[in-house]
């Protein structure tokens, strides 16, 4: 056997692992069944855009728009053109993930790594985020879109071909990214500060008054199109507990510990100045935003798909850096890129044994149970409150009360305590649809240690109007079905 063999069929095993995870998302792209929370809600939206309507107007004060409006209007007009918005991004969804993995191949070889480490780079990034983030990959949602224009981005800024006139194009791309998705600003920042650091007088001239001109446009079309209400719904106040920012860090740094370990070590060990450099810069902050966001109510391991895309794009590198080390060859390669996948190898008989349960049928049935209830809701006159929203959009029902978005403006003050507990008080609402249980069950003691949940979609309040004036009236695979009685 020829010595790079060991290296070569380790990275062709784990090319296999990735492509296999991500085969799940994309057989699955088609199912009625809602895959996230978040596919009803930016169906909704998406809509709205389609339609000409405000995505941030007032006359919807318990369904709050906090995103940016691109990704509303990218997927509205595919949807427009397929007749299904929720399609629409789950396939521009699997497209950015195609573009992140391209993306971390393309800075690989920008860092001088060889083919074999850049395809080590791209099954790192497809792997990870198909092993680890399921519930994101071939979603309609806009996290992993405005990624893949970031990432894009970026292998564009390393890659030095086209010299400075690549940096207007690099600012459009970090621009779109930022307009689909606000909280994704580990790369911008970091392309930023290294350009002011190191760039040209003509290179700083022509990203950052490309930036900042796109900048001052988008606030300009933002604001003559959306007025106030964007600035208001996008610094809105939400709930922050650390307690829960601790265990879903805690989550993450079990699953990613390997690979930040490994690439930490290679960027302070390598240090030459250049991409493992920005690379190791990437870690870090994408890190201290991560787990600074991670407290806020609504976040999910989304907010770590910059430290995964980090440690993916560093692993072809880290391979060929730890090669032309004297004594060091395939073998060696091969450790490092089994290390970097460490966390996912262990995560994958779960990945892959819901990729086959679900292939099995599983799938089919939830689907199925989904859209009973679909046809029970629709023969309920009246308006509803779903917590699945893609369930009240199936249905028939209008876009009138997101229940994260609900809770946050009450718990934090921005409508009246009351708003929607008066409501079921009234029995105004002809049918609520929840899954959630109460954040502090009834029989709970006073100052017992219990782990909170991750999301809190309704205040126990709504639990105790819910039992004062509703019946149960049905329970299916989205939850319990009330009515007034």
């Amino acid at each position: 056997m020829r010595r790079t063999d060991a290296y070569k069929l380790t990275v062709a095993g784990l090319a296999l692992l990735a492509l296999a995870l991500f085969a799940y998302p994309c057989l699955r792209v088609g199912t009625a069944l809602e895959l996230d929370y978040n596919e009803g809600w930016n169906a909704y939206q998406q809509m709205r855009a389609m339609a000409g309507l405000s995505l941030y107007s007032a006359d919807t004060p318990l369904f709050v728009n906090n995103y940016p409006p691109l990704s509303f209007y990218l997927v509205g007009l595919l949807g427009s053109l397929i007749g299904d918005m929720v399609l629409a991004g789950r396939l521009l969804s699997l497209l950015a993930v195609a573009v992140i993995a391209l993306s971390a191949a393309m800075v690989a070889r920008a860092a001088g790594a060889r083919r074999i480490d850049a395809v080590l780079s791209a099954s790192a990034a497809l792997g990870m985020l198909s092993g680890f983030a399921a519930d994101y990959v071939g979603v309609n949602d806009p996290q992993l879109l405005a990624q893949g224009f970031l990432c894009a981005g970026f292998a564009l800024y390393v890659n030095r071909r086209g010299g400075a006139a690549r940096l207007p194009l690099v600012a459009l791309l970090f621009a779109a990214g930022l307009l689909c998705k606000h909280n994704v600003l580990a790369l911008p920042v970091v392309a930023t500060i290294h350009l002011i650091w190191r760039g040209t007088n003509r290179e700083r001239a022509l990203f950052l008054g490309t930036g900042l001109g796109l900048a001052a446009l988008a606030l300009v079309v933002i604001d003559a199109k959306f007025g106030a209400g964007f600035f208001k719904n996008l610094l809105a106040s939400r709930q922050y507990d650390a307690a829960r920012g601790v265990i879903l860090t805690t989550e993450m740094l079990d699953l990613l510990q390997a690979p930040i370990a490994v690439i930490g070590l290679y960027v302070l060990m390598g240090r030459d100045g250049g991409i493992s450099t920005k690379l190791g810069a990437y870690l870090a902050l994408s890190l201290a935003l991560a787990m600074g966001f991670s407290g806020g109510a609504g976040v999910d391991t989304n907010i770590f798909f910059d430290a995964m895309i980090a440690c993916a794009m560093a692993a072809g590198p880290a391979a060929a850096w730890l090669r032309a080390r004297p004594g060091l060859g395939p073998k060696a390669c091969a450790a490092l890129a089994l290390i970097v996948h460490a966390g996912l190898l262990f995560h994958m008989p779960i990945a892959l044994g819901r990729f086959g349960v679900d292939m099995a049928g599983d799938l089919k049935e939830r689907e199925a149970l989904f859209l009973d209830d679909v046809a029970w809701l629709k023969t309920v006159p009246g308006p509803a409150i779903c917590e699945s929203l893609l369930l009240c959009l199936k249905a028939g029902k209008p876009m009138w009360i997101d229940a994260y978005g609900a809770t946050q403006a009450i718990t934090n003050n921005r409508v009246p305590a009351d708003t929607l507990t008066g409501m079921l008080a009234r029995r105004e609402v002809a049918v609520v649809q929840i899954i959630s249980r109460r954040a502090h069950p009834v029989d709970e003691a006073k100052g017992a240690q219990s782990m909170p949940p991750r999301f809190i979609n309704f205040a126990d309040d709504v639990f105790d109007a819910l039992d004062n004036s509703y019946k149960l009236r049905r329970t299916g695979i989205t939850g319990r079905f009330y009515t007034p009685g």
